[in-house]
């Protein structure tokens, strides 16, 4: 297939909704559309940032999500998004470029919520309020339920958010550890400290580990546990019962243990 676009085509940008959809902005309107074969710019070459980027990186988070970072292949991946190999190398450099990449998108369209309730986590700790800590932590929970089960969204988004984190040293692991999931954790720890009026110390990270482990059992597993409840999917009032499980078990857990 023909990797073109048309060069009066290169100022649009495109992004994929939650539905997996490629939609395109042309700095007036913003619609979902078929889009026809883009040409090459009159220098030649690919257009960078448009449809194709965004097409390839739909088709890596299928195909990692499936095979994981070791098990996916670039021609795999570009056979996914219907571009020549040669399309990958460009648009990320590499495999590892791309891993990142989706890493990006990932945090980029889902880390708003957590970003917010960490931001409401710290000035619950400025204030050094016990009973506001139990809630603020709760808020996280609910948090990372949102970013990783997509109401609506793309089962793909899903299954590399779950591979990420069942996968070590892959690019994408490294980088949602560095800027989104180590950032978490700390805080959480904090959190479980200040409701526990105790010291931040090896027993707090450790309860902090426990609460926050609640959370991957919708994720890493998420097949096992949608068959376990005889789930269709997360959505709805489904994920809403899961929230409401999941904090009153962290309240349960840290009312006991308030020193």
């Amino acid at each position: 297939m023909e990797d073109i676009c048309r060069s009066e085509d290169v100022c649009q940008v495109a992004t994929i909704d939650p539905k997996g959809r490629i939609r395109q902005t042309d700095g007036v309107t913003a619609k979902t559309r078929e889009t026809s074969p883009r040409r090459c710019p009159a220098t030649g070459g690919y257009a960078r940032g448009g449809e194709t980027r965004a097409r390839i990186v739909g088709a890596a988070l299928k195909v990692f999500g499936e095979a994981g970072y070791l098990g996916a292949s670039t021609r795999e991946i570009a056979r996914e998004a219907s571009v020549t190999p040669p399309a990958l190398q460009y648009y990320f450099h590499s495999k590892e470029g791309l891993h990142r990449a989706c890493a990006e998108f990932i945090i980029e369209h889902s880390a708003h919520g957590i970003t917010t309730a960490l931001a409401g986590a710290e000035r619950v700790l400025a204030e050094r309020d016990g009973r506001a800590a139990v809630d603020a932590l709760c808020d996280v929970l609910d948090a990372l339920i949102d970013a990783s089960l997509f109401s609506g969204g793309s089962t793909n988004w899903e299954k590399f958010s779950a591979r990420v984190q069942s996968e070590h040293e892959t690019p994408a692991a490294l980088l949602m550890e560095t800027r989104l999931i180590a950032p978490t954790r700390q805080t959480c720890a904090r959190l479980v400290a200040c409701a526990m009026g105790s010291p931040l110390n090896e027993a707090v990270r450790l309860r902090s580990l426990v609460i926050l482990s609640q959370v991957l059992a919708f994720t890493v597993r998420r097949d096992l546990a949608l068959h376990a409840l005889d789930w269709p999917d997360f959505n709805g009032s489904r994920k809403h019962d899961i929230k409401t499980v999941l904090r009153a078990h962290t309240q349960a857990a840290l009312k006991r243990h308030r020193a």
